[in-house]
């Protein structure tokens, strides 16, 4: 970990200890969309964004915590492809080509859905089971995170940003927290208003 993402993490984790009754206020929903994988891979897969309420907005991390734990599960294991991993930065757009079983890899992500130009990082996350088992995910001290001033992070005009694709023949029940910071008004180049903190805690999405 290079010394820029270990001060973001350090300057993350304190943001996250905040009590900010109206953190969440830019948050809209959590949208679970199943795409069409064709019957290439078994079970269904489906994509978990996280919708806020204007373009521009960020999501910096996806975390638990012992106050507010991540957990995420299917009734059957969550499909891992050979060449895949358990973020969408082990995801090479090559090998999609010659191995399209790959485009429905199980993995999390901060609006990326490839390795191209994606800053994506875990901090103190173990994916061992959910990538060698398809087993679970859970954290209350982890966390996976880009950097605010990256692309990835930042609401499209969609306002959704795109959190993990999941691939399984079970039901998956899902509890999240994210964290970000709504977008940032200038004028000038002074910074006159926005920048205030996001943070939605237990989120719960069940996809089946």
């Amino acid at each position: 970990m290079n010394k820029i993402t270990l001060l973001f993490t350090t300057a993350l984790f304190a943001l996250l200890s905040l009590q900010n009754t109206d953190a969440n206020a830019q948050f809209v929903k959590i949208d679970v969309e199943e795409i069409d994988n064709g019957g290439v891979v078994p079970g269904k897969t489906y994509r978990v964004f996280a919708v806020f309420e204007n373009s521009g907005d960020i999501l910096d991390a996806v975390y638990g915590e012992a106050s507010a734990p991540l957990k995420i599960t299917s009734t059957k294991p969550f499909y891992q492809h050979p060449k895949g991993g358990p973020l969408s930065t082990d995801i090479q757009r090559y090998d999609m080509s010659v191995n399209p079983e790959l485009a429905f890899d199980s993995w999390v992500t901060i609006g990326s859905e490839d390795n191209y130009m994606n800053a994506l990082s875990g901090f103190i996350m173990e994916f061992g089971s959910f990538e060698t088992e398809g087993g679970e995910i859970s954290t209350d001290n982890g966390a996976w995170f880009v950097t605010p001033d990256k692309r990835q992070s930042m609401a499209p005009e969609s306002k959704r940003i795109l959190l993990m694709q999941l691939t399984t023949e079970g039901k998956v029940d899902g509890l999240i927290n994210l964290h970000g910071r709504t977008k940032a008004v200038y004028e000038n180049e002074i910074q006159v208003g926005g920048g205030d903190q996001i943070k939605a805690e237990g989120l719960r999405f069940i996809a089946e």
